[in-house]
C-alpha cells in the first residue's frame, strides 16, 4: 500500500487532537510518522509507526522500502524543516496551513513570502483550513493549482447535541476555550464580560486553556475586580472540554489579529460548541464567517470591539426563545461540512490528486524525453540510411568495376593475332552498357537532388514573397486607413465649419430681419401718434 509520511517536529499536544485524527483515521493509504526526536510513551497521542529521522542511516533506501509517495507536514514551519529532505530525495511535500503560517498581514508578509519561495520551486502542495487562508497563500505567491482547502473536522459523536436552556436561577455560564495568547482575544472578552456582569449578576465566565498571556489576563481580572466571576480553568483534553460544553449556556470566542500578524483559521472549539448545541458568539475574523452565519447560526461582532461583543452575549441572554432555531441550524452545518469522517474522505481524495499530479508530471517528462529520443533516432536512422545508400552505390560501382576488369582480363586472354573474339566484343559491350547505366543513375540522382534543392529554394522564395506581400498589404491597409481617417477628419471639420458659418449667417439674417421689423413697427407707431395728434388739434379747433 502507498504510504504518506507525516512529519512532526514534536509530540502532538493536548489541544492538537485534530492533527492526530488526520493521521490515524486515514484508510486508503498507509500512515507512518517521522520526526527528529525519540519516540516516547509519555504522550496522549502515541503513534504505531514512528521513525526518528536522525537514526535512519540510509534515507533513500528507507523511503523506497516504505513506498512513501508524499510527506505531509502539519504547519508551515514544520514544512520548512523537512523541505531539504524532500528536495534531496525528490519526494512531494504537502503542507497544512492553520493560521499565522498563511497570514498575509503586513507584520508577517515578508517572512511568509520568503519561507514559501523555496516551497514553490519544489512544487509543494498546500492544504489551508479555510478559504480565507487560501486567499492569503495566493497573495504570498502560491500558484492556485497547488492550493486545496481542507476544513478541519471534529468528532460529532464526542460532541453530541443537546438542546440548550437558559436557567431561571443559579449560575449563567459563559464558556471560552483557547490558548491564552493575543489572537484569542481574552482581554477583549473580559472587557465585554464586565459589561454583561453589571446587568446579569448571575453570569460567570469560565476560560479553559493555558499560554504565554496568562499573567497578563490574571492582572486584567484583578484590575476589574472580577476574581470571583472570571475563572481560569487551565488546560483540558477534548473529552474534558466536551463535558464542560454540556455545563455551559453560551459559548464565546473573541478571536482577533495579533500584533505580530498572527491570525486564526477556523477555531475547532467553535465547531465543537456548535455541535454541542450552544449558542455561539464570536468575531468577524479570518475564516470564522465561513463557519458562522451572523444572526442565523450564531452572532458575529467586529474583532477587538468589546462593546459589540457584549451586545452579542446580551442578544442571546435576552432572547432564549430563539436558541433552539440557532443551535439546530448550527449543528446541521457541522454535520454537513465539518464532520471528521467526511473531511478524512476529502483528505484522501486530495492525496490522490497530489499523487496523480506528480505521476502525470513524471509521465509527461518521460514522454518528452521519449519524443526527443525518437526524434534523435529518426534523424540518426535517416543519416544511416543515406550513408547506407551511398555505401551500397559505391559497392555496386566497385562490383561492376571488378566485373569489367575481369572481362578485360578475359578479353586479353582471348586475343588472337590482334583480332577481337566474340567474347571480347561481348565483354566490351557489357562494360559500356554498365558504365552507361551507372552514369545514368548517377545523373538521375544528382538531378533529383538538384530538383529537390530547387523546390525548397522556390518554396522559401514563395514563402518570403508571400510574407513580404502580406506585410506590404498590411502597410497599405494601414496607410489607407490613416488616409481615410485624415480625410474623414478633414471632411468632418469642414462640415462643422460650414455648419458654423451657416448658423452664424442665419443668426445674422435673423438679427437684421428683427431690426427691420422693429424699425417698421417704430415708424408705424410714430406715424399713428402723429395722426392722432393732428386729429386732436382739429377737434379742438
Amino acid at each position: 500500500m502507498k504510504t504518506i509520511a507525516y512529519f512532526v517536529s514534536e509530540n502532538i499536544k493536548t489541544h492538537q487532537r485534530f492533527i492526530y485524527n488526520q493521521i490515524v483515521k486515514i484508510s486508503s493509504y498507509r500512515s507512518i510518522v517521522i520526526g527528529p526526536f525519540d519516540d516516547t510513551n509519555q504522550t496522549e497521542f502515541p503513534f504505531e509507526n514512528y521513525y526518528n529521522l536522525n537514526k535512519i542511516k540510509d534515507l533513500e533506501n528507507f523511503f523506497k522500502e516504505q513506498e512513501i509517495i508524499a510527506i505531509h507536514a502539519h504547519h508551515g514551519k514544520h514544512g520548512q524543516e523537512i523541505l531539504p529532505v524532500c528536495e534531496k530525495y525528490n519526494i512531494p511535500l504537502i503542507v497544512s496551513i492553520r493560521g499565522r503560517d498563511g497570514s498575509d498581514r503586513p507584520e508577517i508578509f515578508r517572512k511568509n513570502a520568503k519561507r514559501y519561495s523555496s516551497f514553490i520551486k519544489h512544487g509543494a502542495h498546500f492544504f489551508p483550513v479555510c478559504q480565507y487562508l487560501a486567499e492569503g497563500l495566493r497573495s504570498l505567491g502560491i500558484p492556485d493549482e497547488k492550493i486545496h482547502v481542507l476544513y478541519g473536522g471534529i468528532e460529532t459523536d464526542l460532541f453530541a447535541y443537546s438542546a440548550p436552556i437558559l436557567p431561571k436561577e443559579g449560575e449563567i455560564r459563559v464558556l471560552s476555550v483557547g490558548r491564552l495568547v493575543d489572537k484569542k482575544g481574552f482581554v477583549t472578552l473580559i472587557n465585554a464580560f464586565k459589561r454583561i456582569y453589571s446587568q446579569y449578576p448571575r453570569a460567570r465566565l469560565h476560560i479553559i486553556g493555558t499560554g504565554e498571556d496568562e499573567e497578563k489576563i490574571k492582572s486584567v481580572i484583578t484590575e476589574f475586580n472580577l476574581k470571583d466571576v472570571v475563572i481560569l480553568r487551565g488546560a483540558m483534553d477534548s473529552k474534558q472540554v466536551s463535558n464542560e460544553l454540556k455545563k455551559a449556556h453560551i459559548f464565546c470566542l473573541a478571536s482577533q489579529t495579533a500584533k505580530t500578524g498572527d491570525i486564526e483559521g477556523i477555531p475547532n472549539v467553535l465547531k465543537e460548541a456548535m455541535a454541542s448545541g450552544l449558542p455561539v458568539v464570536s468575531t468577524q475574523h479570518a475564516g470564522i464567517p465561513e463557519l458562522i452565519e451572523h444572526q442565523r447560526t450564531g452572532y458575529l461582532a467586529p474583532e477587538k470591539n468589546d462593546i459589540e461583543l457584549a451586545k452579542g452575549i446580551q442578544f442571546f441572554l435576552e432572547h432564549p426563545e430563539i436558541w433552539n432555531n440557532y443551535t439546530e441550524r448550527a449543528r446541521k452545518v457541522i454535520e454537513e461540512k465539518f464532520d471528521v469522517n467526511k473531511q478524512i474522505m476529502e483528505q484522501q481524495r486530495l492525496y490522490s490528486l497530489v499523487n496523480t499530479t506528480e505521476t502525470k508530471t513524471e509521465a509527461e517528462m518521460e514522454t518528452e524525453t521519449k519524443t526527443e529520443a525518437e526524434m534523435e533516432t529518426e534523424t540518426k536512422t535517416e543519416a544511416e540510411m543515406e550513408t547506407k545508400t551511398e555505401a551500397e552505390m559505391e559497392t555496386k560501382t566497385e562490383t561492376k568495376t571488378n566485373i569489367s576488369l575481369n572481362l578485360i582480363i578475359s578479353i586479353a586472354a582471348n586475343e588472337s593475332n590482334g583480332v577481337i573474339t566474340p567474347t571480347m566484343a561481348e565483354a566490351e559491350m557489357e562494360t559500356k552498357t554498365e558504365q552507361k547505366t551507372e552514369n545514368e543513375k548517377k545523373t538521375k540522382t544528382e538531378n533529383e537532388k538538384e530538383k529537390k534543392t530547387e523546390q525548397k529554394t522556390e518554396q522559401k522564395t514563395e514563402q518570403k514573397t508571400k510574407t513580404e506581400n502580406e506585410k506590404e498589404q498590411k502597410t497599405e491597409q494601414k496607410t489607407e486607413q490613416k488616409t481615410e481617417q485624415k480625410t474623414e477628419q478633414k471632411t468632418k471639420k469642414k462640415t462643422e465649419q460650414n455648419t458654423e458659418q451657416k448658423t452664424e449667417q442665419k443668426k445674422k439674417t435673423e438679427n437684421e430681419k428683427e431690426k427691420k421689423t422693429k424699425k417698421k413697427t417704430k415708424t408705424k407707431t410714430k406715424t399713428k401718434t402723429e395722426k392722432e395728434k393732428e386729429k386732436k388739434k382739429k377737434s379742438k379747433k
